[in-house]
Formats: structure tokens, sequence, C-alpha cells
């Protein structure tokens, strides 16, 4: 009996012992010991190598950028592109970027930039990001295309005071007082009011003895009214191959009353641009003259209604662009809004501004019973732009 009670236990002492190793065995397998495969395992972070190609199709405000990520590193690409700045060693901290817009399998990528500055210097690099980080490639730098700014002739201040208007305008026509209608201009008749805003007196003279007009078709003078011209000439040429001449008016629509903004050859005519011309109705004539000679001449026309041109402001607007050695594409708008457009052998020829307002004449007339006669008539502009661009 005691040989089988000594044998179960020693039976049980190894059944123990096994359990034992077991359950150590175990824990090894399961146990903080084991490396966890979403745990760091402490193994070096390598960040993506990205080689900067080039830069191409630089423009006013824009430029493609070609990259390449030569070596993932130890993790994915997340993002890629492209980050830019002024200064110099652009970051995705101390610059502006952009993803790539195209990417290839090899690895290549693009970019395309836009919005940017024109006649910026931009140093880039291209960029790679994963979960070690972000790699740069080398700097590049490039500078977009500088667009031409414009010269500014006139603009709103030209009306703004006594000695801002007398260093832009000249009082009359550019050759006298007297021009194809019965007022003769003077200085006197035209005033600067508050508000940058300038303004001409038409008023009949109640038949005083003032002579005849010097210029066809010589009508007696019965009105005095004003005219000014700037001192600058406009001229459309290879250098300044773009102008804008605009300004904001009311024009009185009364028959026989004739004001105009305008410009018209500096050293014959034609040519000839009206850009507002109201001949006693409510509607404005916008013409473009040319020809060989004062009794051979061309003219384009367009009629636009406006019926409260004596009592609200208008914008008319007149552009002029060298599209051939001889040749300008003229266009003209009210309001924004382009009413008329003519190509016409303007390049290389001079021309004067002119505001001003004649009275009788082309606009019909006076009688006994004509409002003008009675009533000043009043033509204010205010808000003079001219402007050309130089050629790019």
């Amino acid at each position: 009996m005691k040989k089988v009670k000594s044998k179960n236990v020693e039976v049980f002492c190894l059944i123990l012992i096994a359990f034992l190793t077991l359950s150590c065995s175990s824990g090894s397998v399961n146990g903080s010991d084991t490396v966890d495969p979403d745990v760091d395992s402490g193994s070096e972070k390598v960040i993506p190598q990205v080689q900067t190609v080039g830069v191409s199709n630089v423009l006013k405000t824009s430029a493609f950028v070609d990259a390449k990520v030569i070596d993932n590193g130890s993790a994915s690409i997340v993002r890629r592109g492209v980050c830019w700045n002024t200064t110099g060693n652009p970051t995705l901290e101390n610059g502006e970027s952009l993803n790539a817009t195209a990417v290839k399998g090899s690895g290549e990528f693009s970019t395309e930039l836009s919005k940017l500055k024109d006649g910026q210097l931009f140093y880039i690099r291209a960029f790679a990001t994963s979960s070690a980080g972000t790699g740069y490639g080398e700097e590049k730098s490039f500078t977009t295309i500088r667009i031409p700014k414009p010269i500014v002739y006139l603009d709103s201040t030209s009306f703004s005071s006594k000695e801002k208007f007398e260093a832009k305008w000249n009082m009359l026509y550019p050759w006298g007082s007297d021009h194809n209608g019965s007022a003769r201009m003077f200085a006197e008749n035209v005033t600067l009011q508050t508000g940058g805003v300038l303004q001409i007196k038409a008023q009949w003279t109640n038949w005083a003895w003032e002579g005849y007009s010097t210029a066809e078709p010589k009508l007696r003078i019965t009105f005095h009214s004003g005219a000014i011209h700037a001192k600058d000439q406009i001229k459309v040429t290879s250098e300044l191959p773009y102008w804008e001449i605009s300004g904001d008016f009311k024009a009185p629509i009364t028959p026989s009353s004739w004001p105009a903004f305008w410009i018209t050859g500096a050293w014959s005519w034609p040519p000839e641009v009206d850009i507002l011309e109201f001949k006693g109705t409510s509607s404005t004539l916008q013409n473009t003259v040319t020809g060989p000679a004062w009794n051979q001449t061309v003219w384009t026309s367009v009629l636009t209604s406006i019926p409260d041109a004596a009592t609200t402001w208008h914008n008319y607007k007149l552009t002029m662009e060298k599209v051939s050695n001889t040749d300008v594409l003229v266009k003209m708008y009210i309001d924004g809004s382009l009413k008329t457009s003519a190509t016409k052998d303007y390049v290389g020829k001079p021309f004067w501004l002119i505001m001003n307002m004649q009275m009788e004449g082309a606009s019909g007339a006076t009688n006994d019973n004509s409002v003008v006669r009675t009533t000043p008539q009043y033509f204010q502009g205010r808000n003079i732009y001219v402007a050309a661009t130089p050629k790019e």
C-alpha cells in the first residue's frame, strides 16, 4: 500500500510540473514580452526623398512644377505637392502649398500654381509627407511675367482743385473759342463744383451782337458756353498699343443743346471719335470717323437712348487697341455695356481729348419758344480717366 501511494505522489508531481511549464510558456506568448505589430518597434523612421525636377510654362500669374518621389521612406506617402514663398527655403510652415494635380505610378507628379502675383520672384520646393515626416526637394526659383501697368494721364483728381485742373487741362478748344455751332467758348463758363465735378454752362446772349463763328458753317454767335481740352495727346503706337478713355457725365438733352466728350485729330481732320454726343435729343451718338480728307469721310455711328442722361450720372468709355501696323480696334461702352466696335486706321495719329457744349448747328436752330433761350444748360463731368498700357 505504501508503494502505491508513493507512486501516486510522483505522478501528481510530474503532472504539476508539466502544468506549470505550459503556463509559463503560454505567458511568454501572450504577455507583455510579446511585440504588438501595431506598436512602434523602435525601428528607424525614414522620411520620403523628393526631387524638384523643374518649372515650366511660367506666365503672368501661373506656373507648372514637375517633381518626383525618389523613395517613400519607411511609410506610405499621404500627401505630395509643392510649397513656395518669396523669401527662400520654403516649407509647409513658412510658405503656401498646393497638392499635386497629377500623379504617376512611377513617383512623378506635377502641380499647377495659379493666382500668383505678376512680376514676382518665387522660391519653390517639392514635398512629400508620410507618417515618418515630410521630405523636401531642392529649391528652385522663377519669376512670373510682369503685367504692364497703365500710364495714367488723367484721373478723378483732375477736377478736384484749380491747381490740379490747370496742371492737366487747358481752356477752350485746342484751336480757339469757336467751332461748328452758335456758341463761343469762354473760360468763365467752366467752373469746378464740389465733389470733383466740372460744369459747363451755356447761356443765350439775348441777341447781343458778337459776330459770327470763325468755323464752318459760320453761324451767328448767340450763346456763351465752355470747352476744355487735355494737355496730353492720345496716340496709339507700338510702344503704347492700348488706351482707355472714360468719364461720368450728366448731359443736357434739351433741343438745340449739343454736349460732347470726344477725341479729334491733332494734325488733321479726320480722324475723330465721339464718346458722347447728344444733339438735342435723349439719344447719344457714338461715332468713329476716318477718311483721307475732310470732304471724304467714312462714319460709323451708333445711337443709344438715355432718357435720364441730364439727371443721372452715366459712364461713357472708349478703348483703342492696336491690332496691326495701321489699324486700331475701337470699342465704346455706356455704363459698362459694349455699344459699338469698329476697326479704323488710327495707329500713329495723335488726338486731342475735348469736353465741350456747343449750341444749335447740328442740334437744331432755336426759335422764340426754345427752352435754351430762357434756361441755361449745364453739362457736368467727373471721374475722367485716360490711361495707356505699354506693350508687354
